[in-house]
């Protein structure tokens, strides 16, 4: 029975995570809408850069490896 106890009372990191984040989300809940603004669209541009630049390289290398396959298609007249 203690080996339950003491397995359900252990903080995973996880737990750890989540309650920081809990804590972000209230502390962010309660600012004004300007400051929730200013502090959360840096963050949401950084994030959408990121995704960006991820899609266009892999949209990039997609179509130089289509253009690969047709090229190699072709049969040598």
């Amino acid at each position: 029975m203690l080996g339950f106890l003491d397995s359900r009372n252990r903080v995973s990191p996880v737990n750890g995570i989540l309650s920081w984040w809990d804590g972000v989300e209230l502390w962010l809940s309660g600012l004004g809408f300007v400051l929730q603004t200013i502090v959360v669209m840096p963050v949401v541009l950084a994030l959408a850069y990121v995704i960006a630049v991820t899609l266009d390289t892999l949209l990039g290398r997609g179509i130089r490896v289509v253009r690969r396959v047709r090229h190699s298609d072709r049969e040598p007249e």
